[in-house]
């Protein structure tokens, strides 16, 4: 007679994780997730809308990402990883006849944290080229300028709630008249484990 062999319950073992947000967005609880291990935990990445923070309908588009950076008595605190907006807000945006100006900008924050930036103004209708570079040039200057004067943490938080992207609205209106100001992408260029866990 064969014997069966008894599987083990896989989920049996698995225990759950409360994850939390960064400090910068309030340490509020934004997911829960099995694993048999805290290093399995470690490292893991999620991603989640400001809605799901803030309950603030207007903020859906805007997507985040945070990494896990450390766990605690079934608790794991994460960094943030990144920043967009949905696609289809960004066409949202614009309309015939409007001209979409946008700049990637590598920058340091004023704690020597390294972010690559993508930054959107558009325009109320078509302009010249030279108007696009002046305008690109003024958005560069603009989100140079903040990183400089800010930390990564207050830099995060300026982008993320509209701050610069106002900044940046209102400087290169005075080139061309603009329909809306955006920070379209951040994106971190070393791991948030390299970072110390803010908790």
């Amino acid at each position: 007679m064969s014997s069966k062999v008894r599987k083990k319950d896989k989920w049996g073992l698995k225990k759950w994780y409360e994850v939390y947000s960064p400090a910068t967005f309030g340490l509020r609880k934004i997911a829960e997730i099995p694993s048999d291990s805290d290093e399995k935990v470690l490292g893991r990445t999620i991603e989640i809308s400001l809605y799901e923070i803030t309950q603030d309908y207007s903020q859906l588009p805007i997507k985040l990402k945070f990494q896990i950076t450390r766990v605690k008595d079934n608790k794991a605190y994460t960094q943030f990883k990144g920043y967009m907006l949905t696609r289809d807000y960004v066409k949202s945006l614009v309309r015939r006849g409007s001209t979409k100006i946008e700049g990637i900008f590598n920058i340091y924050t004023k704690d020597n944290i390294p972010l690559r930036v993508t930054a959107m103004t558009i325009a109320t209708h078509r302009i010249k080229t030279s108007q696009e570079k002046e305008i690109r040039k003024i958005m560069k200057k603009v989100v140079e300028g903040k990183a400089s004067q800010l930390n990564f943490d207050e830099f995060i938080q300026e982008a993320v709630l509209g701050k610069i992207a106002s900044e940046i609205y209102n400087a290169c209106r005075k080139i061309y008249p603009l329909r809306k100001a955006e920070i379209v992408k951040i994106k971190m260029l070393l791991s948030p484990l390299q970072l110390i866990p803010v908790t």
